[in-house]
């Protein structure tokens, strides 16, 4: 054994590790022995005294236990007892319900590739929720500022906007279609609602909605309907339009291309259109907004 290369090895490997720990400070293990707190001893020690703390605990219950039955033997009050269950506490009720749903939330997100399994409800969106936001702590728009967000900012970050009918809408998720060579970018920045009930993309960008009959109105409000209740669309405020003339002319209907239709009155009668790029609501609306 003495010519042996590996008992050689181990005796002094052996030697190295007392080298090592003798300077270590030492405890004794569950068992009595005295060892060394060296890192590889740690995960014994942890639950060596998690095992003394737990036995702790239940000399202290037992001996509370016998006190509390010598004072019901005399007949004295033995008051409440400090072991009884309690129960679940509110709290631990919601962190464990809190537990559930996000294992749940996480669990779809791997099987269904979406932590609502596929579920759509108007009460898991954002934009339902962001409509009891009081309109105070919402945006307030100029037509200005409105038409910066008509989604041709190279920034993908920055919003693209809608207003109709004075109300504001972030609809962003459909920026391929309210976005730049989208079908209803002509919308994107402004309040057209107007257009949105003619179809006179060309001269009807307006938010002046005067001279409505039942049906316009109707249809001008299938829209608004639309874009309140869209899942992925969401109110983000309000815009602010200078008060409509009463007096002036009503804006004048187009042809099939889109182009304004003269009548012999206004030949007569020279029309001045201005078609503001926005909507409004409540007083700012003037009579467009009244007559709703």
């Amino acid at each position: 054994m003495e010519n042996d290369p590996n008992a050689v090895d181990l005796v002094k490997a052996r030697a190295d590790i007392a080298e090592e720990t003798k300077n270590l400070p030492t405890r004794k293990d569950a068992t009595g022995r005295v060892v060394p707190l060296k890192t590889a001893n740690k995960p014994f020690f942890v639950y060596q005294d998690y095992r003394e703390k737990q036995a702790k605990l239940e000399s202290e219950k037992i001996q509370r236990r016998k006190e509390r039955e010598e004072k019901i033997a005399k007949g004295e009050d033995p008051g409440r007892d400090p072991d009884a269950s309690r129960g679940p506490s509110a709290g631990n009720v919601f962190k464990t319900l809190f537990i559930i749903l996000a294992l749940t939330a996480y669990a779809g997100h791997f099987v269904k590739g979406d932590w609502k399994w596929g579920y759509e409800s108007k009460w898991l969106t954002t934009r339902h929720w962001m409509q009891f936001i009081p309109d105070g702590v919402q945006m307030a728009y100029t037509e200005q500022s409105l038409a910066k967000f008509d989604g041709s900012d190279p920034d993908p970050l920055k919003p693209v906007l809608l207003a109709i009918d004075g109300i504001v809408y972030d609809v962003t998720k459909g920026r391929r279609v309210y976005g730049p060579g989208g079908g209803y970018h002509q919308f994107a920045g402004k309040d057209a609602a107007r257009a949105y009930v003619t179809g006179c993309f060309k001269i009807h960008q307006t938010h002046d909605v005067r001279g409505f009959n039942a049906d316009e109105k109707k249809a001008l409000q299938k829209w608004k309907d639309f874009y309140a209740n869209h899942k992925d669309y969401r109110k983000v405020g309000t815009v602010y339009h200078a008060p409509i003339d009463p007096d002036s002319p009503l804006p004048p209907p187009c042809d099939e291309k889109g182009d304004a239709i003269i009548t012999e009155e206004a030949k007569k009668k020279p029309q001045k259109v201005e078609p503001p790029p926005v909507a409004a609501k409540g007083k700012s609306a003037g009579k467009g907004k009244q007559e709703l």
